[in-house]
């Protein structure tokens, strides 16, 4: 299934995403010691086009690609970043058309090895290829109970689907593909979110598009019983502030 194709998880992922990619991309910058602009970047798996705008920080010419027609609708700057349909895997783009790749929070929907043959393939010597997430880690400022709430009582509910989260990153097998990583870093980015835009981001993420659309439950019967679930953790406070996790892999060609 994939669960970024429908009209309203498009929707819904425009609108509830929040956006750390500028964050993550200070971070590329400083350690990759970035003076000037890479010519050429492309982000692969772009969605609504967030992190892909990003790049526009870092790059002069920026390309997304990503395999659902929908989500490529709500895509941002369309005026400056150039769109297409194409799997990870196979890329509408000439050898050594980029100096840096980049791809948020969708390797794990990948065939990783055939997407580093193409990765490989696409990059420019010595050129970068990015991997990196911004994910849930259900810490909630002031609200301890927050982080067992979520792995206990709403990822019971509603599972994630499974990802291919067991890849090899060893130096052999990425050598064997041409690629050496070079670097990894972990950090968290703060968010600060009223309940209803929490609301919103969880009905964003996987777990709740495979319940929709295995008919299992409906958006209006998620957002009522999360806004009952969450009514203890905002209690009064229109907002809290809510930290997301981040890694970086920086790979060299």
């Amino acid at each position: 299934m994939n669960y970024f194709e429908p009209k309203n998880a498009a929707e819904r992922y425009s609108k509830g995403r929040p956006s750390f990619h500028s964050t993550t991309i200070a971070h590329i910058q400083k350690q990759l010691k970035l003076n000037t602009k890479f010519e050429k970047a492309l982000d692969i798996a772009c969605g609504t086009g967030l992190s892909t705008n990003a790049l526009l920080e870092i790059a002069t010419n920026v390309y997304g690609t990503d395999t659902s027609e929908e989500m490529l609708k709500w895509a941002l700057s369309k005026e400056k970043i150039k769109y297409s349909i194409a799997p990870a895997e196979k890329q509408p783009f000439p050898d050594k058309e980029f100096n840096l790749i980049t791809v948020c929070s969708g390797i794990h929907w990948f065939n990783i090895d055939n997407f580093l043959i193409e990765a490989n393939r696409l990059l420019t010597q010595n050129g970068w290829l990015i991997i990196y997430d911004n994910f849930f880690i259900s810490e909630m400022h002031e609200q301890e109970n927050f982080g067992s709430w979520y792995p206990e009582i709403y990822l019971k509910k509603f599972p994630a689907p499974k990802r291919n989260n067991t890849f090899d990153w060893s130096y052999d097998h990425l050598i064997s593909k041409n690629f050496i990583l070079e670097k990894e870093e972990e950090f968290k980015n703060s968010v600060i979110l009223t309940k209803e835009e929490l609301i919103l981001y969880f009905t964003t993420q996987s777990n709740i598009t495979d319940a929709i659309e295995k008919k299992q439950t409906t958006y209006p019967e998620v957002e009522n019983w999360l806004n009952d679930e969450l009514a203890e953790f905002f209690q009064k406070e229109v907002k809290r502030t809510i930290n997301f996790g981040n890694w970086v892999k920086y790979l060299r060609k």
